[in-house]
């Protein structure tokens, strides 16, 4: 199973307790429902949005306190990653980039330690799928050196690392890319965003209409400041869940996190595993795609009844 999460029929998607898939464990902002239903009885969809997507950057801008010059808006964080220049990643790391090359982290005891090495580099922080974090003097050190760095913050409005995006003004070689997919549980809306010196020319890139205008009526009438209230607010549960994690009892290993998700590894491979989970309407994100991980490395979502799962898979290990 692959980046994506479940399947879909005419029905829809199928009902299963999906923890490949990594969103705010809070849910999403009950306004932003709001929003939907009265841009639904508006006829919102009747008509194209604003070209230049001034007001969602306008929101942008007040939510993360940057200069308006500095945003680009896309169709999600993955139409950003198509129109950037190939860079080296290290591993393992998010599927998607497109790489120069690759080297790869040292796997420790029970983490992944990243480092930052060559010309130009992107990343995720925290990393998708190791939950490992990149250090904030090794970001700043890279940069000095005149270095160019992409730093994916798709997970950082929900995580316990510190964004880069105030760096953004002092350096122009820093690019940072993110969405509100994962930080407000809506994947279907695709809303991205780059902040750096070099968004503009990126947008030049990219198609028109790129943004549909249910999600450009939404974002454009969303309070700024309940959306960071929110963020505080995941950012603090997630810490909560991290550790209620270390109390629990795995028969697996779990590595440390800073993200709303966690790695494991099995003693079965993970594709033998999901398939048990399925009978019982469980599943998780196996390691296929991800260069550096191994056939028995799972990631997993830390959604409020994750607990429920680690004693599912303890059971079911303890059968084989």
């Amino acid at each position: 199973m692959k980046h994506g999460g479940v399947k879909w029929s005419k029905n829809g998607p199928e009902d299963i307790n999906d923890f490949s898939v990594n969103l705010n464990p809070l849910g999403t902002l009950s306004r932003i429902h709001e929003l939907i239903e009265e841009a639904v009885k508006k006829r919102i969809y009747s008509f194209y949005p604003p070209e230049d997507y001034r007001e969602i950057k306008e929101f942008i801008a007040e939510l993360y306190n940057v200069d308006i010059d500095l945003i680009g808006v896309f169709n999600g964080s993955s139409e950003v990653i198509k129109l950037l220049d190939v860079c080296d990643v290290p591993e393992p790391n998010f599927s998607e980039y497109k790489r120069k090359s690759s080297y790869f982290a040292i796997e420790k005891e029970n983490y992944f330690e990243y480092y930052l090495s060559g010309d130009c580099v992107i990343t995720s922080n925290p990393v998708n799928p190791t939950g490992s974090m990149i250090k904030e003097k090794d970001i700043i050190d890279f940069l000095s050196f005149g270095r160019k760095l992409i730093l994916d913050e798709s997970f950082a409005d929900i995580s316990l690392v510190k964004s880069s995006i105030k760096y953004t003004k002092e350096f122009d070689n820093l690019l940072v890319i993110s969405s509100f997919t994962k930080s407000l549980s809506i994947p279907g809306l695709r809303i991205g965003f780059s902040i750096g010196k070099n968004s503009r020319k990126l947008e030049e890139k990219a198609p028109p209409w790129r943004i549909n205008s249910i999600a450009y009526y939404v974002f454009v009438n969303l309070d700024h400041k309940e959306v960071r209230d929110f963020f505080e607010r995941s950012k603090r549960e997630v810490e909560k869940l991290i550790n209620v994690l270390k109390s629990v009892k795995a028969r697996f290993k779990v590595y440390d996190t800073v993200a709303p998700y966690f790695l494991a590894e099995f003693p079965i491979p993970t594709k033998e595993l999901n398939m048990k989970l399925r009978k019982y309407g469980y599943q998780i994100r196996e390691p296929e795609g991800f260069l550096g991980l191994r056939s028995t490395h799972g990631r997993v979502s830390l959604k409020n009844d994750f607990k429920e799962l680690i004693f599912l898979i303890n059971k079911i290990l303890d059968c084989e």
